[in-house]
């Protein structure tokens, strides 16, 4: 059995999100009920509400990914 992350879980839907409110939508909702630190999510939450295209939400999904999860250098 593979364990998989909070974020990792929701990326796939982040990407293949047609427009940027459904993108955030996915975010948020998903962000908002996790078990993710308090500090981080209330974080992540701000920097993704203030997002107004889809790349913006790519990017900082992908980033997010890279330091919330260890995958970065």
């Amino acid at each position: 059995m593979k364990i998989e992350s909070t974020l990792s879980s929701i990326a796939k839907d982040v990407f293949a999100a047609a427009n940027v409110m459904d993108a955030k939508r996915i975010f948020i909702d998903y962000v908002s009920s996790s078990r993710i630190k308090e500090s981080d999510k209330v974080k992540m939450l701000a920097e993704v509400s203030k997002m107004s295209s889809l790349m913006q939400l790519h990017r900082y999904t992908a980033n997010a990914l890279l330091k919330y999860e260890g995958l970065g250098l």
